[in-house]
């Protein structure tokens, strides 16, 4: 590899994503690769496909969704208790909450169901949560006291930044020095494209120029997705320490896979807007998913990590097909 070349992943044949019903011609490498993955995922474990409905209401087939009587019994999930907890996570959200249950069961690709299998184990075992909030964070908690999901102190309120921003998780803990700590957490898998993004309010700009956590909080890149996103859920951290004063301290971070080149320039992009007087206020971070998981590994749970890798980060199976695939012949070997 030359110096200035990164790791990266192949683009898959047309015939290879349309053998598994997963051609979908606007995805990044990493989306083609990544839904290839979950649609090969799925048909090992002899599951269904699902199906999508576009905006003109046209159904057809895609492999990385699960058909309904699969996603009913909750094999999104990687264990049955995890699944339990995220039935019983969707069942109590808090008001306001945005989660769409269709997604969560069906959709394989969904960073959805990624939040609820990284981190409902760590809910689970607070014992784990803790050593992985030391090796993949850098925290040293005395004790963690609570994981929440899709989490927000206040949607639309004026008292924080006055819009329905959320968080994807929330993990609450005790610092080594007895403060009341907590991390935010936006988890992406194969997102990366920019969305639509709805108008900053002058409340969420109050609370931007007072934070110092950004150089100028007016520069319109940071009210564009995706660095819209990441620049509300800052905000919103922020006013959980220094406007309500709810934790001693808290810090926001962005998990995603490495080898999601488009988020990474994302992450990068956001970082270049931040103000080094911003660190001590409410420090940003970006740890990978590989980093999360090995951690779970570490603090003792393998089977779960193993199980976490092939599903999301071990892309051996598209390298096996594409070396497989004969075009000349149209067929496998």
């Amino acid at each position: 590899m030359l110096p200035y070349q990164k790791a990266t992943l192949p683009i898959p044949p047309r015939e290879v994503l349309e053998r598994f019903d997963c051609h979908e011609p606007l995805d990044t490498r990493f989306q083609s690769c990544a839904r290839l993955l979950q649609s090969v995922w799925r048909a090992r474990r002899g599951f269904g496909v699902g199906s999508y409905t576009n905006g003109q209401q046209i159904s057809r087939l895609l492999g990385s969704r699960l058909e309904p009587a699969a996603a009913r019994a909750g094999v999104n999930y990687l264990r049955p208790d995890i699944a339990k907890l995220t039935r019983r996570e969707i069942a109590y959200r808090e008001r306001g909450a945005l989660i769409d249950e269709a997604r969560a069961w069906e959709n394989l690709l969904s960073s959805s169901a990624l939040v609820f299998n990284l981190f409902g184990a760590l809910k689970l075992d607070t014992a784990l949560s803790k050593k992985v909030l030391k090796q993949a964070f850098g925290i040293k908690a005395k004790q963690v006291d609570g994981i929440y999901f899709e989490t927000s102190p206040g949607r639309g309120d004026e008292a924080y930044i006055g819009d329905h921003t959320a968080l994807d998780v929330l993990i609450a803990y005790t610092g080594d020095d007895g403060k009341s700590c907590f991390v935010g957490v936006e988890v992406k898998y194969s997102e990366c494209r920019p969305g639509t993004s709805t108008p900053v309010k002058e409340r969420h700009l109050e609370v931007a120029r007072r934070s110092k956590l950004f150089i100028d909080p007016e520069n319109p890149a940071l009210h564009q997705a995706p660095l819209r996103q990441f620049f509300a859920e800052h905000a919103l951290c922020f006013t959980m320490v220094h406007e309500r004063r709810h934790f001693d301290r808290g810090a926001f971070v962005i998990v995603s896979p490495s080898l999601n080149h488009e988020m990474s320039t994302a992450i990068d992009a956001y970082k270049g807007h931040l103000a080094p007087s911003g660190t001590d206020a409410l420090p940003f971070g970006a740890v990978s998913l590989e980093a999360i998981v090995t951690a779970i590994s570490d603090g003792g749970d393998a089977d779960l990590a193993d199980k976490l890798r092939e599903r999301y980060l071990d892309f051996s199976p598209l390298f096996d097909l594409i070396d497989e695939w004969d075009p000349e012949n149209s067929k496998f070997g």
